[in-house]
């Protein structure tokens, strides 16, 4: 489980991802949504990570053509503290 100064880290580090790539939390949350997707019928994943480089949050290089898994689950994972933390107030739509 981790610890409150682990989740105050990690929220720290979405917002400033999300200034850096210039993404808003309903993009973070969309992506999320669609990589819980992926998880359900692996054959959306060509629209996933269409979604991720129509977004700029990655290269063509950087997207295999193959499920990726570990790709699926960070943005599992960002989709849902995006969500925590509009839900919160600690991030505006």
């Amino acid at each position: 489980m981790a610890t409150a100064q682990q989740v105050a880290e990690t929220k720290q580090l979405v917002r400033e991802a999300m200034q850096e790539d210039g993404v808003t939390p309903d993009v973070l949350i969309q992506l999320g949504q669609m990589a819980k997707s992926v998880l359900e019928d692996p054959s959306i994943y060509p629209q996933f990570a269409q979604a991720i480089l129509d977004n700029d949050l990655a290269e063509e290089e950087d997207i295999s053509t193959e499920i990726d898994y570990q790709l699926v689950g960070v943005f599992v994972a960002l989709g849902e503290m995006a969500r925590e933390m509009v839900a919160s107030g600690e991030l505006g739509v």
